[in-house]
């Protein structure tokens, strides 16, 4: 994303912050858990303002407000999956009571500002804001059961999960435009969301840290891989697992994952998706540099 469009984003989110009568500690808080994301290239609240300015066909400057809010809604999801995971380093974690206050604040300011913009279909967009996010908390509770054990549940959980942030954040942008909900445009954008979490899913087995699914006993495609495809493998997971063992050889499953195709059979799923996604892709009438975007997420 542009760094100048980053740079706004963050900007409008922290006065969304400040433009609230909070107790000023709260206030400190909340924004130095923006601080704490300031690097995040803000993808979501750039899918909403891509959408609306491809189907509007206008230069509305309150849509980047409403890119902060998508993007203030992303970042109190991502706070309460560290706090449920209990597997990040981030200062939210030392503070888990107020970091789950402020997640509240964050979410309802996200709506109060849609709910107070000028914007002719605003009252569309809270519907689809809802249900979008009512999908994504189901699809946490799965996540949370850890029963996803297979590829076709796992898949199912992480299009819930991140696959209905990603698709809010589109149709947020085009509802606001057009005043309709696309299926299209929920489609892609849901393939978009599968994508990047079967990318985080790729990058947490790379560090043999508290992220790591497999010492957490954590399911992914990886590793529903390895439990399907080999026997000896499976016997060592299964045993871990289950608690009948404590200790996993770091060398042989760092080996098992590279060489044994667990991770190029991760990548060849991921790309199945970006098939599907480009596909879909092909037929929104969209810009030169918006197509370019989307097409980079779908990497």
């Amino acid at each position: 994303m542009d760094l100048l469009y980053q740079n706004k984003i963050l900007k409008e989110m922290k006065e969304l912050v400040l433009s609230e009568d909070f107790h000023e500690s709260f206030r400190t808080n909340i924004l130095n858990y923006i601080d704490e994301k300031k690097d995040s290239h803000m993808i979501f609240g750039h899918l909403c303002m891509i959408h609306y300015q491809e189907f509007a066909q206008d230069d509305n400057l309150e849509i980047m407000k409403i890119a902060a809010a998508i993007e203030l809604i992303i970042l109190s999801f991502d706070i309460i999956d560290d706090l449920q995971d209990n597997d990040s380093d981030y200062i939210w974690c030392n503070e888990p009571a107020f970091a789950m206050n402020a997640t509240l604040a964050m979410i309802f300011l996200a709506i109060k500002l849609i709910s107070e913009s000028s914007f002719t279909h605003k009252q569309i967009a809270i519907g689809v804001l809802n249900d979008f996010v009512l999908r994504s908390i189901n699809g946490q509770h799965l996540d949370l059961l850890n029963n996803c054990r297979v590829e076709e549940s796992y898949i199912e959980m992480i299009t819930l999960k991140s696959g209905s942030l990603t698709a809010l954040s589109s149709q947020l942008g085009t509802v606001l435009a057009l005043g309709k909900y696309e299926p299209c445009v929920e489609e892609y954008s849901s393939y978009i969301g599968v994508i990047q979490q079967i990318k985080n899913d790729i990058e947490d087995l790379n560090m043999w840290n508290k992220k790591n699914d497999l010492l957490n006993k954590k399911f992914s495609i990886p590793i529903i891989f390895l439990f399907e495809q080999s026997e000896e493998y499976s016997k060592i997971l299964t045993d871990y697992y289950s608690g009948t063992t404590a200790y996993l050889d770091k060398q042989i499953f760092e080996d098992a994952l590279m060489n044994n195709g667990a991770i190029h059979y991760t990548v060849a799923l991921k790309n199945t998706y970006k098939f599907k996604a480009l596909d879909l892709l092909k037929i929104m009438p969209f810009s030169k540099k918006s197509r370019l975007y989307l097409e980079k997420l779908m990497e």
